[in-house]
């Protein structure tokens, strides 16, 4: 495919204009893969449609694309069993003596977002079902918990021992080669980028912030507003992507225990990290077997183990075979409306590349900017890239060998030019966060139960606070040349004030008392 200039910017944002519009996720990105059908077949219809098939086609047959489908898949299974053979509801009476309080079911969804950093996909599975539940018993909207999900996701696994390391580390590699860097290895530079990954960092942080003061702004306080006050979790005319409560009915007359819960968990996170583990035998050393692992072939792994110990305990709690596989559909059935919006965000995502809209938008980027204005240039683009595309990685692959080059053309410093993978890192982190394409976006929606569009919308403005706050440190950085530990302290101090200031001011506007939103078992 050749270079289409502006154009390639033109289906991204039209689904991305649709999606908030007509808040009909899947009929949108299909028109953005259509849009860019017609405009690579010169406007003829049949071929544009043809065309769009073909995308589609390939993003089902690419092998890791279809190894995390079944995963989905699978995940939706091990899902159902938990809800029929009463897990969601021992964890409910479980949490009624353990976890009192909205707050504590903040604090431990955003603890158990940071702990599981081995896959963000693998993340927000684990915490949404986790926390689901407990949400609902505390009216807590869906939009706060997959802004949770969502926020400790691909944020932590970029920052943590994940399948996201050895990525970054090879993309750091090939910006080594290509600028001639010696003396420095791509282990040692992604160290080095790891504190100029603002945006991840802070991300996280105010994650914490949100929970633990009890306090929001913008759509999100007008979510829990909805929630506290109404006891709705989601707003009237709302399409969840999962309602398992819904979907699969009541669940069986067994006798809940704990273990029916947490056991197919566990399961799913040991089989996929050993599954990691094992794929990538052939490396040396830790971050050598994460680059030579088939994450998604190991998340696949998981799931299914963890559909078959969800059989096994309905065996035990003896459920006839018949029962069983209704089950097991009934939790494929959970995941269809799942599975075409990913098949579709990968389309687009491939049609974006055809027309070469990442080569469009470097080609923007001069070669003769000094450090700063780069700095912010890279950030920046970065994130409309990743946010255009829905893909983080792929804007880390196409940016991260060119951004090491420029910065030790103007630098000449080695450690500087490695450490600035992380603005790129940054970037892409943001836009893969906030782009309803994404896949991870998406499985924060499906997990915590949320309508995908409205866990967007809130998240936003969230998302643009983090943003600007680490856009402002990165100038800092520039012109003063502060210490990365500098920077994130004071950019935490920053985003705590404006929580406590946006949220006072929102809160006035809609008649809002914070006291409110400490409701425990009691109330």
């Amino acid at each position: 495919m050749g270079d289409y200039g502006i154009w390639a910017v033109v289906p991204p944002l039209v689904a991305i204009i649709l999606c908030f519009v007509t808040k009909r996720v899947l009929v949108s990105l299909f028109l953005g893969i259509f849009t860019g059908g017609l405009i690579i077949s010169n406007g003829n219809p049949l071929a544009g449609m043809a065309y769009s098939i073909d995308k589609i086609i390939i993003s089902i047959k690419d092998p890791w694309n279809l190894k995390l489908l079944l995963f989905t898949f699978f995940m939706g299974s091990g899902i159902a069993f938990i809800w029929q053979l009463g897990g969601s509801k021992a964890l409910e009476t479980w949490a009624v003596k353990k976890i009192d309080s909205r707050k504590k079911v903040g604090i431990g969804a955003w603890i158990l977002g940071i702990i599981v950093c081995i896959n963000d996909v693998l993340n927000a599975a684990v915490v949404g079902n986790s926390f689901r539940d407990m949400s609902h018993k505390f009216n807590i909207s869906s939009e706060k918990l997959s802004y949770v999900l969502d926020s400790t996701a691909a944020p932590i696994s970029a920052l943590l021992i994940s399948d996201w390391i050895a990525f970054q580390i090879g993309m750091i590699q090939n910006g080594i080669d290509i600028a001639g860097i010696t003396g420095i290895g791509a282990v040692q530079g992604y160290l080095r980028s790891i504190p100029f990954n603002l945006y991840s960092i802070l991300s996280v942080l105010f994650v914490g912030i949100i929970v633990i003061t009890g306090r929001d702004y913008g759509p999100m306080l007008k979510a829990e507003i909805r929630a506290i006050k109404e006891g709705k979790i989601h707003r009237d005319g709302a399409s969840p992507m999962l309602d398992v409560g819904y979907e699969l009915g009541e669940p069986k007359d067994v006798k809940p225990r704990l273990g029916t819960f947490f056991f197919p968990l566990i399961t799913v996170v040991v089989v996929s990290v050993l599954g990691i583990l094992w794929t990538g035998r052939s490396g040396t050393g830790l971050m050598n077997i994460l680059e030579n692992s088939d994450a998604a072939l190991a998340l696949l792994w998981g799931a299914f183990a963890m559909t078959l110990v969800g059989m096994l305990i309905a065996f035990l709690s003896k459920i006839n075979v018949e029962e069983s596989m209704d089950i097991f559909l009934d939790g494929f059935k959970l995941m269809i409306m799942t599975g075409g919006i990913l098949v579709m965000a990968w389309s687009i995502g491939n049609v974006t590349s055809d027309m070469n809209l990442s080569n469009y938008l470097i080609s923007l980027v001069g070669e003769d900017l000094a450090l700063t204005p780069l700095i912010v240039v890279v950030f920046l683009l970065g994130m409309f890239t990743a946010f255009a595309t829905g893909t983080s990685w792929g804007t880390m692959a196409i940016m991260t060998p060119m951004t090491i080059p420029l910065v030790y053309q103007i630098t000449a410093n080695p450690q500087i030019s490695v450490a600035m993978a992380g603005v790129v890192f940054s970037g892409a982190i943001f836009g893969d966060h906030v782009s309803p394409i994404s896949d991870t976006t998406v499985a924060s929606s499906i997990f915590s139960g949320a309508d995908h569009m409205d866990h967007v919308r809130t998240q936003l403005p969230y998302a643009l606070t983090v943003a600007a706050v680490a856009l402002s440190m990165y100038v800092l950085y520039g012109i003063f040349k502060l210490s990365p530990v500098i920077l994130i302290t004071l950019g935490f101090i920053i985003l705590v004030g404006l929580v406590f200031l946006f949220s006072n001011i929102h809160a006035k506007n809609n008649d809002f008392d914070f006291k409110d939103n400490k409701l425990s078992i009691e109330d």
